[in-house]
């Protein structure tokens, strides 16, 4: 990508996972741009996952603390921003009462969409989720018709038309992303616990039956962003894409890439779905009395037995080039580092 493109990138939710890492890959691939981190965490008590430091030291990178909820939070920053990612979101499922997800997610996306507006960005780039489709027992695409669920699921979808309706309305360019399960250094949810788990056996650990996990790697997801920006688009248009692996991720593809990896010996540990399905129906009533972080869970076991097929159909049909297979992608990960 040209680094003459853009100058000034603007990231909500930008010292989270996803956001730490596509910073640095901005700031690596295009000398000349500088980029705001726009958080709601102390700037001051930010882990950083990646490399950071040494371009706040150099001035190319900033961190400003603000809360998308308060469009008051957003003004006070008011610049030139040649582009704006929204990355903010709360997602974590389980974890938050059902309006969170809402007064997070949907009055983000306006007040976000209202400050590109007040800036006058011509680009959104917007990341939403798979989770828009709901609970299905077949494989889904970006054509299939959206059912969502969950409230995480209904607040992402109601982002996307807001931020659609941002299209239309300024004649501008918009970019959504709907990714899967993001995994990659720093990452700290389901796949990172069961690749820690794995190395700490030595082992894979399968489950049975085998379930459909739409994923994709950290570094495949920024290739994706940076790929859609350079593909036409009339203005005032917008482009929309599963962000997924074209491998078909499987809880047990993690294991055998692993075992195929570094060479295990030993047989993958077999887990059955049937026992986890009879665990839930007892733990169920009683999920109230589990902390929302923990890894025992109701609704965070579900996630093991629950198949999420999701297909990049938009991504291969435009011919987009992946370059992360499961197997390449857990060995950078594990060379750069878990943590």
């Amino acid at each position: 990508m040209s680094a003459s493109k853009t100058n000034q990138w603007a990231l909500f939710g930008g010292a989270g996972f996803i956001g730490q890492h596509l910073a640095y890959s901005i700031l690596n691939r295009m000398q000349e741009v500088q980029v705001c981190l726009f958080d709601i965490q102390n700037p001051a008590e930010i882990s950083w996952k990646v490399p950071l430091e040494p371009f706040v030291d150099s001035g190319r990178l900033t961190v400003r603390r603000c809360d998308v909820r308060e469009y008051a939070s957003l003004s006070q920053h008011a610049a030139g921003f040649d582009v704006i990612v929204n990355l903010a979101a709360i997602h974590r499922v389980p974890g938050h009462a059902p309006q969170e997800y809402f007064a997070t997610n949907v009055a983000g996306a306006r007040n976000i969409c209202r400050f590109a507006e007040d800036v006058h960005c011509q680009e959104i780039i917007f990341t939403s989720s798979i989770s828009v489709y709901g609970i299905h027992d077949r494989p889904v695409d970006e054509a299939t018709t959206v059912q969502p669920r969950t409230p995480y699921g209904q607040s992402k979808h109601q982002a996307e038309i807001i931020h659609q309706d941002w299209v239309r309305r300024t004649g501008g360019r918009l970019s959504i992303i709907r990714p899967g399960v993001v995994f990659g250094r720093g990452e700290e949810g389901n796949v990172a616990r069961l690749v820690r788990e794995m190395l700490k056996r030595k082992r894979a650990i399968h489950i049975k039956p085998d379930k459909p996990k739409a994923g994709i790697y950290v570094e495949e997801l920024i290739d994706v962003l940076y790929w859609l920006r350079d593909q036409p688009l009339p203005k005032g248009d917008s482009q929309l894409v599963n962000g997924v692996s074209n491998d078909l991720l499987t809880f047990n593809a993690y294991g055998s890439a692993l075992q195929d990896l570094l060479g295990w010996k030993r047989p993958p540990m077999s887990l059955p779905g049937s026992v986890l399905v009879a665990l839930l129906s007892l733990m169920n009533p009683v999920a109230g009395l589990f902390p929302p972080g923990s890894r025992f869970h109701p609704q965070r076991l579900a996630k093991l037995v629950i198949a999420n097929d999701v297909r990049p159909a938009a991504l291969s049909r435009m011919a987009y080039p992946f370059a992360w297979p499961l197997e390449r992608a857990l060995a950078d990960w594990l060379e750069k580092g878990l943590y």
